[in-house]
């Protein structure tokens, strides 16, 4: 409890505290992995779900049914599976630590360039290369990118592609390369992230 006598989540200002030990003993790299790895592990414990349609799938996501709404908040869909989520899931946890400590470690910068580096395992899970902004991006598009996996449409798997987040101080990263294989303009990504802190497209695999 603070001097002011107001409590913070515990939890919120360990997982960060965490984030910053890793980093510090084992180095950015290894936080990296072990954050894309929490993220994956944590969407393993969402069930399978099938939408007979793309309708279906839009609907589940608005009631919030959808495993990947459940965990991150109602996105907004912007066509063509272009999709921006107004806040991150991270924000309070965010707000908590920095009320304790007055700002985020200076180490967490060299995790978010780990996961802009192109890498086997950013580009299996298409997340990271440059749409990362912070640490709990590593978590954040990880959870999103494996739940996408264990959806089907119409019986056809999902592919997810991070495009592009946006910190809270406003600064945009962009995946090009991800824009390019997912075949929407950088620009229209930019666009999105004006009103949302996060840019992602969900693909119906031929």
């Amino acid at each position: 409890m603070s001097a002011l006598g107001k409590a913070y989540d515990a939890g919120h200002v360990s997982f960060l505290e965490l984030i910053k030990v890793i980093t510090t003993i084992a180095g950015a790299e290894f936080a990296k992995g072990t954050l894309i790895k929490t993220g994956t592990s944590s969407a393993k414990q969402f069930k399978q779900q099938d939408y007979p349609n793309w309708e279906a799938f839009i609907k589940a996501l608005e009631s919030k049914e959808c495993p990947v709404a459940q965990f991150e908040g109602t996105a907004r869909h912007y066509g063509d599976g272009v999709f921006g989520l107004p806040a991150c899931p991270f924000a309070s946890s965010i707000k908590t630590y920095t009320s304790v400590t007055g700002g985020l470690p200076q180490d967490y910068k060299s995790v978010t360039k780990e996961l802009n580096k192109d890498s086997t395992i950013t580009s299996n899970l298409r997340i990271g290369n440059g749409a990362a902004v912070s640490p709990f991006c590593g978590v954040h598009q990880s959870i999103r990118s494996a739940l996408g996996s264990q959806l089907t449409i119409g019986g056809k798997k999902v592919t997810v592609y991070q495009l592009g987040c946006k910190s809270g101080s406003g600064v945009k990263g962009i995946a090009e390369g991800y824009c390019k294989t997912a075949m929407v303009a950088a620009s229209k990504v930019e666009e999105v992230l004006d009103d949302n802190m996060c840019c992602y497209k969900v693909a119906i695999e031929d």
